[in-house]
Parts: C-alpha cells; sequence; structure tokens
C-alpha cells in the first residue's frame, strides 16, 4: 500500500526481468476528493502474458481500466 504525497512503485527485481508467474498489486490511496496521477518511467509488457488493472475506486467492473500488449480498453464511468 502506498499512502503520502508521492512515492515509486517497481516490479519485483526492477530493472531488471521479474519471475514467471509474478502476480503483483499495488494500491494507491489518496485523500477523499484528491486526483492520483501516475507516470510510468519505464513500463513494458509482454503480449499475451503480462497486463495493467486500474480501477478507479473500489475493484469494482464499472471502476475497470486496463492496457495489455496490444489492445486498449476502458470500460465503466
Amino acid at each position: 500500500m502506498l499512502k503520502g504525497r508521492n512515492g515509486t512503485i517497481e516490479s519485483p527485481g526492477f530493472p531488471y526481468g521479474y519471475p514467471n508467474g509474478a502476480n503483483c498489486t499495488w494500491v494507491v490511496i489518496g485523500e477523499e476528493g484528491s486526483r492520483i496521477q501516475l507516470l510510468f518511467l519505464s513500463f513494458a509488457i509482454e503480449e499475451e502474458y503480462d497486463f495493467l488493472s486500474l480501477y478507479d475506486g473500489h475493484p469494482h467492473p464499472s471502476n475497470f481500466r486496463t492496457r495489455n500488449g496490444s489492445v486498449a480498453e476502458t470500460t465503466g464511468k
């Protein structure tokens, strides 16, 4: 869990590869009514295997945002 005005999130083993089958979850919480900005300085996903899931609020289908190796999808709001 990441709390505070700023911070850094890295995958296991960064900047080198991470283990096969790694399943990482990070929770970023802001104050009520605040905005959260994510800035990716280095980001690579392997099509067919890796994905990034973002939820705007609680993990619920209406709050789901995703980006995979080939297609960007947005559902909900």
